[in-house]
């Protein structure tokens, strides 16, 4: 399977189950409907676990963070003379 077909379907579930439970405990109370967070936190849990293990971290390989640029002027630094 492709895997952002696999990352796409377990975070859509993981949003499915959180909306379905917000629906379900203004219905009844905890209870009755904490299977439906627990299948949220499994959708969750899963979805980091394959990011984790494909490697994905977001940012791209052979690419550095990119620094902020100051508006300040760097300082130039003059090495100190040696006392004789």
């Amino acid at each position: 399977m492709n895997p952002k077909l696999i990352k796409t379907l377990l975070i859509a579930g993981a949003i499915g189950f959180f909306i379905m439970w917000l629906l379900e405990i203004q219905r009844t109370d905890l209870k009755d409907s904490y299977w439906l967070i627990l299948l949220c936190i499994t959708c969750l849990l899963s979805f980091q676990y394959y990011r984790i293990r494909q490697g994905t971290t977001g940012i791209p390989t052979g690419e550095k963070p990119k620094e902020p640029a100051s508006s300040a002027p760097k300082k130039s630094v003059t090495p100190k003379r040696k006392k004789k």
